[in-house]
């Protein structure tokens, strides 16, 4: 099931119906026994950085990161020799979540940040101890390794590859609506 922090939530059909969930892509960035944190990977918002924080030089996209602290922003990023106090939480992909936000306006002037090494999200989704694997038990979720460039995929493609590569069987959700009510 779940071994490690960074692996790949993939959506199942089962969650069709689910406004939030549905054919989502989320990355895990913390998994024990007190709970676990993903963020959507593949379901932007229409704002950019620059909508939230005027003063950084920057229109990178923002990104839903799930239902839960909506009105806060995270960050995954590749670059904590740029960032202080960011954690890692994948070491094999060198993947990174926060840190000291107040280097972002400078790393932004001074062009050693883009959208190749950090990736902006309002709120995440998270579960309490043992809801995951209960939600995965259900059949609610494939879990897989991410063998994907988190700052480089497009998200309109990310689902449709990934549930087939899941299982083959699956490509008849592959041109499933994104609202199946519109069917």
């Amino acid at each position: 099931m779940i071994q490690k922090n960074g692996k790949l939530l993939i959506s199942t059909p089962e969650l069709l119906m689910d406004h939030i969930f549905n054919q989502s892509v989320l990355l895990l960035t913390e998994h024990n026994e007190k709970g676990s944190m993903a963020f959507m990977l593949n379901k932007p918002l229409i704002l950019r950085l620059n909508d939230i924080f005027p003063e950084i030089p920057s229109n990178i996209q923002v990104w839903n990161g799930g239902p839960v602290e909506t009105s806060n922003l995270f960050y995954i990023h590749n670059v904590p020799e740029l960032i202080p106090e960011a954690i890692e939480f994948d070491a094999e992909k060198k993947l990174y979540l926060g840190g000291d936000f107040n280097f972002i306006k400078d790393l932004f002037n001074e062009q050693l940040l883009d959208e190749n090494n950090i990736r902006f999200f309002l709120g995440y989704s998270g579960w309490g101890p043992m809801q995951l694997e209960d939600e995965i038990e259900e059949k609610a979720w494939f879990v897989t390794p991410n063998d994907i460039d988190v700052f480089d995929i497009n998200p309109r493609k990310i689902w449709k590859e990934k549930i087939v590569a899941v299982d083959p069987e699956n490509v008849i959700w592959k041109n499933a609506p994104l609202n199946p009510h519109l069917n």
